[in-house]
């Protein structure tokens, strides 16, 4: 059987890291080819502590480093350099696998041929039974709310570019490099990017479910897309699929908007359009809305699930638009030496 090295990467997850590390000391792979790689990321509370004790007592072999810069993809390489096996598998502190996730993904990555494979991302909620929990995680696991993005809403086995938090075949970083520790946000995505365009082979198995923690708040939920979307316009011109067209719509949504907004003050003609736009969008709203309450058999969501969706929207399309002016148009991409902290 193959020997699989589990990095988590984590800077102040007290309140999700023990969950975590639960589930991965309650796997059925074989512990003894099992090694977990901890990363402190520059914690300011108890997560160290959390990893300390973990590693005293769990029968799995368990090595922590150190990672005074704080970033998430220094960290990351960190994890990557220091593991000692063939396969790796990235996992981040606010998620939970299940039992049998480790041996069934090995199982399956074999029968394929696949360099990765990764599961389906259930959004979990916060946790904490926030107002906004179920809103976030159905506006999450919807494709009004996030698009086609296949990992978060197929149902399908499928080959895929960009697979979410995956295990790796250690050869794809002999080939295709490690981690670019410039990027803040999509440093996943751009390794994906790289090695797909490379020739590397994903494969998604949605019977594999990874149960991921959310933002418990707006004002987290907005600070996480409109970061993912600058961070993506750092991206282009490098890969052909760094920008698809799911990434577009929500800028182009919101610059046609302000268009006919603007011209409808000088123009009343524009005012028309801008009712036309504004109203389709309420529409496709309401019945993402309706189809995520009957999905979910919840009526709870109804308020907290479209203003989730509008935070999403306008968080994606603002970042996206704030991006691709200061990376692209200013060319402060060129400046950008090494990724900012990690924060939530």
């Amino acid at each position: 059987m193959d020997r699989v090295s589990i990095v988590i990467p984590a800077r102040n997850e007290e309140r999700f890291l023990p969950e975590c590390l639960q589930s991965v000391q309650a796997q059925t792979y074989p512990h003894n080819l099992l090694e977990i790689i901890l990363i402190d990321s520059d914690s300011s509370d108890g997560t160290l502590g959390i990893m300390k004790k973990f590693a005293a007592s769990s029968d799995i072999a368990v090595r922590i480093f150190d990672h005074p810069r704080g970033d998430t993809p220094g960290a990351i390489n960190i994890g990557f350099h220091n593991a000692a096996n063939e396969l790796i598998f990235l996992i981040s502190a606010h998620v939970v696998i299940e039992p049998e996730h480790i041996e069934r993904a090995v199982r399956k990555l074999r029968e394929m041929g696949a360099d990765a494979i990764c599961g389906r991302i259930i959004t979990a909620g916060s946790g904490e039974m926030s107002f906004w929990d179920g809103g976030i995680s159905a506006a999450m696991e919807s494709i009004l709310g996030i698009g086609n993005a296949t990992a978060r809403v197929s149902a399908k086995p499928q080959w895929l570019d960009n697979p979410m938090l995956a295990i790796y075949r250690r050869e794809l970083f002999d080939k295709f490099g490690y981690i670019d520790e410039r990027l803040t946000r999509n440093q996943d995505y751009e390794f994906h990017q790289r090695c797909h365009a490379g020739g590397a082979r994903f494969w998604f198995e949605p019977d594999l479910k990874i149960f991921y923690r959310s933002r418990r708040t707006l004002a987290q939920l907005w600070r996480q897309y409109f970061n993912a979307s600058k961070w993506r316009t750092f991206m282009i011109g490098k890969f052909r699929g760094a920008v698809k067209t799911r990434h577009l719509v929500p800028p182009l949504f919101f610059l046609s908007l302000l268009a006919s907004g603007t011209a409808a003050i000088l123009w009343q003609p524009a005012l028309v359009a801008f009712a036309v736009i504004l109203g389709a969008y309420c529409i496709a709203v309401f019945i993402g809305t309706i189809c995520a309450i009957v999905r979910r058999k919840s009526a709870s969501i109804i308020i907290a699930l479209p203003v989730a969706f509008v935070t999403i929207h306008f968080a994606f399309a603002l970042g996206f638009i704030a991006g691709f002016f200061h990376f692209i148009i200013f060319g402060k991409r060129r400046q950008v030496a090494v990724a900012e902290k990690q924060t939530h």
